[in-house]
């Protein structure tokens, strides 16, 4: 899914290579996000309008991917009693709906991006960076969780 969205949708979307979509992702002052959106052309924002589904879809499997990933992880080490690892399996499903928020908050700014608020084109640059930083915490504990030696590993 990544590649659909990363090589397909989102040059689609602005024309070029795709990066104009994350650029308005973490743009935080509305007119630059307006600059982004006008060098899209037209049938940039119909792409938008007509694929932003893909996205929505993308943010539900990889927090679904993520998550399993985790909880497979976390019961082969034996460390599902550990808090911290209580709390990383539901990561994936935070950093999938400030994904959707962020896909939300873009889908009424492309639509009318000259009455959108400058408060909110910034606040969805925060929710936006928050997903981005909360997705290679995940990857790290992922990796962190398939180097690591079982707990209970080292006791016999």
């Amino acid at each position: 899914m990544f590649i659909i969205v990363m090589f397909i949708v989102d040059p689609a979307i602005d024309g070029e290579n795709g990066i104009g979509v994350i650029a308005l992702q973490l743009a935080f002052d509305k007119e630059v996000g307006v600059k982004i959106i006008n060098s899209w052309t037209q049938s940039g924002i119909e792409n938008f309008n007509k694929l932003i589904f893909t996205d929505y879809i993308y943010a539900l499997a990889y927090s679904i991917f993520f998550s399993s990933i985790l909880s497979a992880l976390i019961l082969k080490k034996s460390m599902q009693n550990i808090p911290q690892y209580k709390f990383i399996v539901y990561l994936p499903f935070i950093a999938g709906l400030l994904d959707w928020t962020e896909n939300t908050i873009e889908l009424f700014f492309i639509n009318n991006p000259i009455e959108f608020s400058s408060t909110l084109f910034f606040i969805h640059s925060i929710v936006s960076s928050l997903k981005w930083i909360t997705l290679p915490i995940v990857i790290a504990f992922i990796i962190k969780l398939s180097l690591q030696n079982s707990r209970y590993a080292n006791k016999s």
